[in-house]
């Protein structure tokens, strides 16, 4: 869009309006001449040295960079936090559920004529193993709830949780400071 520059002067300006206002006309309806001399200002600006100028407070940038940094530290060690939580619990999960998959069912194993390339499990037995070994786990001093278990009588996987603090709590932000971590194990 192109602005057009009408040859105009301050004083015809101010006589016009001092015209429009004589003859009262609803203020809605502005010539425009009117706008014209009030950008005026933004013609005059030499936009080059304006962005050549090195006029400022640094300290202004500073701050806020600083306080990005700061933000970002913060979210990048609550996520690395997170994230070895989950290898905590994945590694107390294995743990359970190996020490679960070792209770074969004797009347499968020794009963059955049948080859096969899966060892029986023990569903009942290797459940309350399973439960006794997460009964005994902690992540980070906080208990883990084992939320789901299944067993087919070949294969044994569960579902565990447990809730985690942040390892910096920023109040500012409105962060509770528990994570929920969660996991699935199998065997």
């Amino acid at each position: 869009m192109t602005v057009q520059k009408f040859p105009i002067s301050k004083k015809s300006v101010r006589t016009s309006l001092v015209d429009a206002s004589k003859l009262s006309q609803s203020p809605r309806i502005v010539s425009p001449r009117f706008w014209l001399h009030r950008l005026d200002w933004l013609d005059r600006l030499d936009w080059k040295s304006v962005i050549k100028e090195e006029r400022g407070s640094l300290s202004i940038l500073s701050t806020g960079l600083f306080l990005l940094l700061v933000l970002s530290s913060f979210v990048i060690m609550n996520a690395s936090s997170a994230f070895l939580a989950k290898r905590e619990l994945i590694q107390i999960g294995e743990f359970a559920i190996t020490r679960a998959a070792q209770n074969l069912d004797p009347n499968s194993y020794y009963g059955n004529s049948t080859i096969t390339t899966a060892l029986p499990i023990d569903c009942g037995a290797a459940e309350q193993s399973f439960r006794n070994e997460i009964a005994q786990s902690y992540l980070r001093q906080t208990a883990v709830i084992l939320n789901e278990w299944k067993c087919d009588g070949f294969s044994a996987s569960a579902m565990i949780s447990s809730q985690v603090r942040h390892l910096l709590v920023m109040p500012i932000l409105g962060s509770q400071g528990l994570i929920t971590v969660s996991t699935e194990v199998a065997a």
